[in-house]
């Protein structure tokens, strides 16, 4: 009958307290800047720039980084970057002064942006004449997906620095 040997194996347990500071320590010090970066790269022409911070999150199962406009022009962030459900009016109250704006020419409108994240216009009214209208129906916003377009960009460098602090971090977990 063949017999059966079991051997225990001494082992340090691992330091998950050292692990975690060092992914927490990664993503504040190196993934949150440059997200912010590129958020603010975006926006870097932008007459009414909103500001943005960052949050993250360390859960057994995922690490993340969210970031999210502030300040008064975060609805503009909004706007642009997801868009409207389709026409609306403005003013939606009309006051008694008339809106005013450039309209027609040889051009009319060209846009910063492009719905897939790249540089394309001025972002101005070209040529045209003035017209005071007390209220206009905006034909709506075609979504931009910025957030979509910078976690792209990013993903390749954010994946290389978290590979290389899960690494420092399992040493730092194994030496203590």
């Amino acid at each position: 009958m063949p017999q059966v040997l079991f051997r225990a194996i001494k082992a340090k347990p691992i330091n998950w307290t050292a692990f975690y500071n060092e992914i927490a320590k990664t993503l504040d010090e190196t993934v949150k800047p440059e997200l912010l970066e590129y958020f603010d790269k975006v926006t870097d022409s932008w007459v009414n720039k909103p500001d943005f911070k960052s949050t993250k999150s360390i859960t057994p199962s995922e690490m993340t980084v969210s970031v999210y406009p502030t300040g008064e022009n975060a609805k503009i962030w909004r706007y642009v970057s997801q868009g409207t459900k389709g026409p609306y009016p403005i003013p939606k109250n009309p006051l008694p002064y008339h809106l005013k704006f450039k309209w027609g020419g040889y051009g009319s409108y060209k846009p910063r942006t492009t719905t897939s994240g790249g540089y394309k216009g001025p972002g101005k009214v070209i040529g045209g004449t003035i017209h005071r209208p007390k209220q206009v129906s905006h034909p709506g916003i075609k979504a931009r997906n910025f957030e979509k377009h910078i976690a792209r960009w990013y993903r390749p460098r954010y994946r290389q620095v978290m590979k290389n602090a899960v690494a420092r971090g399992l040493r730092k977990a194994k030496a203590r």
